[in-house]
């Protein structure tokens, strides 16, 4: 994956978020009043990366099975540039590299969480880790 595509995956989740948390229950009150189906829709992978962002935020599961596996993607393409191999990080430079939260969440080996249905991440500290990715 270029630089290029990976600066506008980071930009489209963070897009996603914000679009999510201020429209989702907007687009629940239109579909209760009867919205016109010729509404302009939304680019399918916006809406698949919107429902990403909402589970992951909702369910520790969702957030380590679907949201993890996508940061973690990023997170090893943005330091690769660097030399360095993510699944090869010294747990002390993946903290120092990626910040505690996003270290920890994309870490090889993170097991799933024990409690599967605790909430997962906020829309802020995701924003903060899309940050971290984008500052790499």
């Amino acid at each position: 994956m270029t630089l290029a595509a990976e600066i506008a995956l980071i930009a489209l989740a963070a897009l996603g978020a914000a679009i999510c948390i201020a429209l989702v229950p907007a687009a629940g009150a239109r579909r209760r009043r009867g919205a016109s189906p010729s509404e302009p829709s939304r680019p399918g992978q916006l809406v698949e990366l919107e429902r990403l962002v909402v589970s992951a935020e909702a369910s520790a599961l969702h957030l380590h099975a679907y949201l993890r596996p996508l940061l973690a993607e990023i997170a090893g393409a943005r330091i690769d540039v660097r030399g360095v191999v993510l699944d090869r990080m010294a747990d002390e430079d993946g903290r120092r590299l990626l910040g505690e939260r996003l270290w920890e969440l994309v870490r090889p080996g993170r097991p799933f969480p024990e409690d599967r249905r605790a909430r997962g991440v906020s829309a802020q500290e995701l924003a903060g880790m899309l940050d971290t990715l984008e500052q790499l």
